[in-house]
């Protein structure tokens, strides 16, 4: 089970009402046109010239939409120059490789003019192990940036999780298997069994526990090691993507020009813990082939499927919840790691050594979280390529492609599929850069902004009262009451009743962001005695919160879905008690 950093239960309102189904409010909204940034290329890579309207299609969510209109920018020709420029430069220094991240800094280094090539353009430097640290501000100061990276590119590599452990035991299993007997690693924790005293002393229980499988082999205890190993790697893999949604922060709510993100890293799976069931399966097919009928692996001790073990670690919505808050920013992601393609050198105590095959489809699986990340924001994975490659695959989008306006049929949200198509088949990725966008998205928005920028607006007048911080392992136990002043809130007579309909959305962070917000929609009826009694008063609206570790914010908004107005507060959690 994956653990997650933060759940929320909402529990009823602290007074007499009674709740009702959600309503359905309808309005009619004029839709603005829908801009887009377009990049063209042919099949090798090249960025295609000379387009005209004519020669695109745009499908928003099944339906073809007419192209208003269309212009081409080019930094080097072209009249219409390029707009102002936001790179956030993201380098993940849990997982890239020493050697990897010193390449890709010294790629961005010797590309920094042609990056910032306008006055207006910035550049912003944040380092990711576990968290997010921003190590520079928006800035075109060579200076500072270089001094940036000079340190990054010194940085201490962060502690990864090791793999030795499991390969040893899977090296064990075929050492047995193909009756050469028990390993003298094996025959140690025999040893240290036997002479612990106790029940475990008895060698008969010893014979027994060594005989389950084969001799000196435990399955069940390497199938618990690794999917131990799973869980931790799925539970790093939650804090990075922490961390990138947290870093898109740093760009805002409103489009000022092109934006992406460089992130430099070296791992991204959307099924963290895949690589370590490959290679038990590796193991097994080898033992199977090697095993005699004696030493054989008994059948009901195999797994049935790896594709089965790892399914049950399956981020691909929460790195969909980032990529989608991304592309909604207007945001495309560049993922970048030229040592992908390498095969990994082994431990020199590790006693299983899988195969190149094994290798290959492990790093492919180590990275399909980046290419995921990229398809769905416009931007383009280069893990593989050489840094230098990467970064002018990079600075190339961004000198060249269209701006394509459209008129759309719903306003935006994280659901709407554009797909923009030319009619010479060149490929053609989309990135937002302006749009009107569904309400909910904006607010949604603004509550995770507001605990690295907190927000001014704040009509309904709420706020929030923590009442109660409990140590629960390594996470907190917390209660808080959203106080809305009731006289804020639009009533609708009903006969002798009023209806009141709000939406909550819930975010729970640190200085630098929040998660994706829970949100819930509550519908309330009362009558005219307790409406009177509730004027001049404010109303509680209780959260439970379980706030994982190095989350000491809480990020509240309050859509009121009559009148259409909000309200937005956050709070600092107490240290547990």
């Amino acid at each position: 089970m994956i653990r997650r950093s933060a759940s929320i239960l909402f529990l009823s309102i602290a007074v007499t009402a009674a709740a009702q189904e959600p309503r359905t409010l309808k309005e009619t909204i004029e839709v603005q046109l829908t801009n887009l940034d377009v990049v063209v290329t042919d099949a090798e890579g090249n960025h295609v010239p000379g387009l005209t309207k004519d020669d695109f299609e745009v499908v928003e969510n099944g339906r073809t939409r007419p192209v208003t209109n269309l212009s081409e920018f080019r930094r080097d020709s072209a009249p219409a120059q390029p707009a102002p420029r936001r790179i956030l430069v993201a380098i993940d220094n849990r997982t890239i490789a020493f050697s990897a991240r010193r390449k890709t800094v010294a790629a961005v280094r010797a590309k920094i003019d042609e990056l910032l090539s306008d006055t207006d353009d910035r550049l912003m430097i944040v380092t990711i192990s576990g968290s997010a640290k921003k190590r520079t501000g928006w800035t075109s100061d060579r200076a500072e940036i270089n001094a940036a990276l000079d340190v990054i590119e010194k940085d201490a590599a962060a502690s990864r999780l090791d793999m030795t452990e499991l390969d040893n035991m899977f090296g064990e299993m075929l050492h047995v298997a193909s009756g050469q007997g028990p390993t003298a690693s094996t025959l140690n924790r025999r040893r240290q069994r036997t002479s612990s005293g106790g029940a475990q002393a008895d060698p008969r229980r010893a014979a027994d526990e060594d005989d389950r499988i084969a001799p000196g082999v435990d399955y069940n205890q390497i199938l618990s090691r690794t999917r131990s190993y799973a869980a931790s790697q799925a539970a790093e893999t939650e804090q990075t993507l922490y961390a990138l949604a947290a870093s898109l922060n740093q760009f805002g709510a409103i489009s000022d020009g092109r934006r992406l993100v460089l992130l430099a890293g070296g791992a991204l799976p959307v099924f963290p813990g895949a690589e370590v069931f490959q290679r038990l399966e590796s193991a097994l097919r080898d033992i199977e082939r090697h095993a005699n009928n004696q030493n054989s692996l008994a059948p009901a001790r195999r797994i049935s499927s790896t594709i089965m073990e790892k399914a049950s670690y399956d981020l691909a919505s929460q790195i969909d919840d980032v990529a989608a808050a991304a592309r909604l920013k207007g945001i495309a992601f560049y993922p970048v790691n030229p040592e992908a393609n390498e095969r990994p050198s082994k431990d020199i105590s590790s006693r299983y050594v899988s195969g190149a095959s094994t290798d290959f489809a492990a790093a492919g699986t180590a990275a399909d979280g980046f290419q995921r990340l990229a398809l769905a924001t416009g931007g383009e994975s280069h893990v593989g390529r050489t840094a230098e490659l990467a970064v002018q695959k990079v600075q190339d989008d961004l000198d060249s492609y269209y701006s394509l306006g459209y008129r759309p049929g719903t306003l935006l949200n994280p659901d709407t599929k554009i797909i923009v198509k030319t009619k010479a088949g060149h490929r053609a990725r989309a990135i937002i850069a302006a749009a009107q966008m569904h309400p909910e998205w904006q607010i949604a928005d603004r509550v995770v902004n507001n605990h690295a920028h907190p927000e001014q607006k704040n009509d309904l007048g709420i706020s929030l009262v923590a009442n109660h911080t409990k140590a629960e392992g390594d996470a907190r136990h917390v209660k808080v009451n959203v106080m809305i002043p009731f006289d804020g809130l639009r009533l609708v007579r009903d006969g002798g009743d009023y209806n009141c309909s709000f939406t909550v959305f819930v975010s729970v962070g640190d200085a630098t962001g929040g998660a994706n917000p829970q949100r819930e929609t509550r519908n309330f009826r009362w009558n005219a005695e307790t409406v009177q009694k509730l004027r001049g008063k404010k109303i509680a609206y209780g959260l439970d919160l379980t706030v994982g570790p190095g989350r000491d914010r809480v990020s509240v908004g309050i859509l009121d879905l009559v009148s259409g107005t909000t309200g937005y507060s956050s709070t600092t959690l107490a240290q547990a008690q």
